[in-house]
């Protein structure tokens, strides 16, 4: 069985200090720091676009998944 609570309901002090505690604490998690793009840029050096072969390895995934699958069925 569930608890019917209603909207009209007033909220204890302590809900409301522990309602408070939770914004504070999220506002204080989402504040963002400047983004250095210079570091992602270095980060990033030495990669390359996706080529056109990558659909073998989806292709291979997908094959693989495929056993696994007819593996366990069968079993």
């Amino acid at each position: 069985m569930g608890v019917l609570v209603k909207n009209e309901e007033e909220k204890t002090s302590l809900q409301e200090r522990i309602t408070a505690d939770l914004r504070a604490r999220a506002a204080e998690s989402s504040k963002q720091e400047d983004v250095d793009l210079v570091k992602d840029s270095e980060f990033l050096s030495g990669t390359r676009p996706t080529t056109r072969g990558s659909w073998f390895w989806g292709v291979l995934a997908l094959l693989a998944l495929l056993s696994l699958v007819v593996i366990f069925a069968l079993k």
